[in-house]
């Protein structure tokens, strides 16, 4: 019902959200992708790390992520994912027993949550945007600065803050001494 809401009233299938979850992870230059609801491959967790990667792209912390082999390996990533999602604010139902033996509802629950969720922040960001900020084809944001629409503002830079001396000594030697204007 709420994906409906997100597309115009047209319904969404299965096959769109698998679709959109599959191109998401492509759009990001990976390679691993998911048959359906109920492929195997899914059981180790990686898939899905990488869409909710793709879909915010500091949101995983790829130190904490295993290869998922192993029962406890995958278990480990399936909590991951969980915890990862539902700090996004997606609304989650699944454990991550759903995820390690993919229980295909469950599976398709959570991908159609993240897809939700994506949704959202695409129609927010559009919303709230000032018009001097495009979006590209991958969904990241553009700014004209001086009218150069192919300048873009690294998110660490926009979110960059300096807490003591020491940093501000080496953020003197990166853009130098006399450049104000950061």
């Amino acid at each position: 019902k709420n994906l409906r809401s997100r597309s115009q009233g047209k319904e969404i299938t299965d096959a769109d959200i698998l679709k959109w979850a599959n191109k998401k992870v492509k759009i990001t230059g990976r390679t691993s992708q998911m048959e359906s609801f109920k492929d195997k491959s899914l059981s180790s967790g990686i898939f899905f790390l990488q869409l909710l990667s793709a879909i915010e792209p500091r949101v995983v912390n790829w130190n904490l992520v295993t290869k998922g082999r192993s029962d406890d390996e995958k278990k480990l990533n399936a909590t991951y994912i969980i915890s990862v999602a539902r700090k996004l604010g997606c609304s989650i139902f699944l454990l991550p027993e759903d995820i390690m033996e993919v229980n295909q509802k469950m599976i398709l629950m959570l991908t159609a949550s993240l897809m939700y969720w994506s949704l959202q922040q695409s129609k927010e960001d559009t919303e709230s945007s000032p018009s001097s900020i495009t979006e590209t084809p991958e969904g990241s944001p553009v700014a004209s600065v001086n009218g150069d629409d192919e300048s873009q503002v690294s998110p660490e830079i926009s979110n960059l803050s300096i807490d003591d001396v020491e940093s501000d000594t080496a953020v003197t030697s990166i853009i130098g001494p006399d450049d104000t204007s950061l």
